[in-house]
């Protein structure tokens, strides 16, 4: 093959994935959003905590959930204790004794996060269900916002602003420039009925959409799949706040860019049918283009990479100067790093040494795919125990 052709097509694909796409959305846009059409009267709802060993921040949740402005007579709090060893039980039951909203449920062993789930929507009297973490904490309007949303006949799924904690360092300061880059996008694929995604920690959706969780998807990626399929809009709310803190090292990070990724490839993937660009013209373009591509950026820089070292020592000027940008690129991206390490600031080198990291987790992702590792729950448990609700606290 042309070594001309798998160049330019590589720096094409990596320009359109992280630029091209966002332009062009974008300039769709401008022509208008479409309407959401909201009803007056809000649903009951259920807001889904699945803990486990979550001692440290259950009780702020709970008590973050209570303060919600929203019915009282519409609202439970269900947590479901995934086996937990720790006073995560002992705390909710305290609430759950004084105040009827709010329930708790245990599963018969360490089941994983996506089985504890599928116990909670089991359970669960809410007519939508809002799924979030124990560490995220949510602004007073956001259930309402998100519930007002599903009123229209024609949404399934809702997902809120994750907004992420900057703790100052490069991890957090690139990957919160990555993360402002990646809101824009979910919401002019909102505004377009485009959307096919969402934030696990922050998703409110119809109860009667959600099918049961296979233990080796994630809730974010899939969940919003099956609406997706099931015909009915994904939305995003910019105006719906929840906050939760990023990781705060370069291993934390990787190991849950690689965990993310690799299960929402194995999800994608697993509902194949909306990838059909004659079926789903709008839902499969964005999938493709904002997701697919964007975790194949690695592969796509390798072989750029590989591409310019190979026309470079055949004397090209053209290829010297493209091998000599990636390489400044790439050892700006180790500079980044070293000052990380060193706890001093990494400056502009955090930016491409955050990118660097990023797709690094893509690569660790896609190659889990390869090799068909199941990544089950919190720790890749392999085993779930039959799910099943031990007791009710609450009810």
């Amino acid at each position: 093959m042309n070594l001309d052709i798998v160049t330019f097509g590589c720096a094409m694909v990596i320009a359109y994935t992280w630029l091209g796409y966002a332009m062009i959305l974008w300039i769709v846009r401008t022509g208008g959003a479409r309407e959401v059409h909201r009803a007056e009267a809000l649903p009951s709802a259920t807001i889904l905590i699945a803990a486990h060993d979550e001692e440290s921040q259950i009780e702020s949740k709970l008590e973050n959930c209570l303060a919600l402005d929203y019915p009282e007579e519409k609202i439970e709090v269900m947590v479901v204790s995934d086996g937990s060893t720790d006073d995560t039980e002992r705390i909710v039951e305290r609430f759950a004794r004084d105040d009827s909203r709010v329930r708790l449920l245990r599963t018969n062993g360490r089941v994983g996060k996506s089985n504890a789930q599928n116990l909670g929507v089991k359970e669960a009297q809410g007519e939508i269900l809002f799924m979030t973490d124990a560490g995220s904490l949510l602004e007073r309007n956001t259930l309402r916002l998100l519930a007002a949303d599903l009123t229209d006949p024609k949404v399934g799924l809702v997902t809120a602003t994750l907004e992420l904690k900057d703790s100052g360092n490069a991890i957090s300061k690139g990957q919160g420039i990555y993360w402002r880059y990646e809101l824009f996008i979910r919401q002019v694929e909102s505004d377009l009925g485009l959307l096919a995604t969402g934030s696990g920690v922050a998703m409110a959706m119809k109860k009667s959409l959600i099918r049961p969780l296979d233990s080796m998807y994630g809730e974010d990626c899939i969940v919003p799949l099956d609406v997706r399929l099931a015909g009915y809009r994904v939305l995003h709310n910019s105006h719906a706040r929840v906050y939760d803190s990023m990781p705060h090292s370069a291993g934390g990070e990787l190991r849950a860019r690689i965990r993310m990724t690799a299960r929402n490839w194995t999800g994608t993937l697993s509902r194949i049918p909306i990838l059909n660009p004659f079926r789903y013209p709008g839902t499969a373009f964005a999938l493709i283009s904002h997701k697919l591509l964007r975790w194949l950026t690695p592969v796509f820089l390798v072989i750029l990479f590989v591409a310019a070292i190979y026309g470079a020592s055949n004397g090209s000027r053209e290829y010297q100067l493209l091998f000599g940008a990636q390489l400044l690129f790439y050892v700006s991206a180790c500079v980044g790093w070293v000052l990380f390490r060193t706890r001093r600031s990494p400056g502009l080198f955090g930016f491409p040494f955050s990118f660097c990291l990023a797709n690094i987790g893509f690569l660790g992702g896609l190659w889990t795919v390869v090799r068909k590792r199941k990544i089950i729950a919190y720790n890749n448990l392999k085993s779930p125990a039959p799910v099943t609700p031990v007791d009710d606290v609450g009810r």
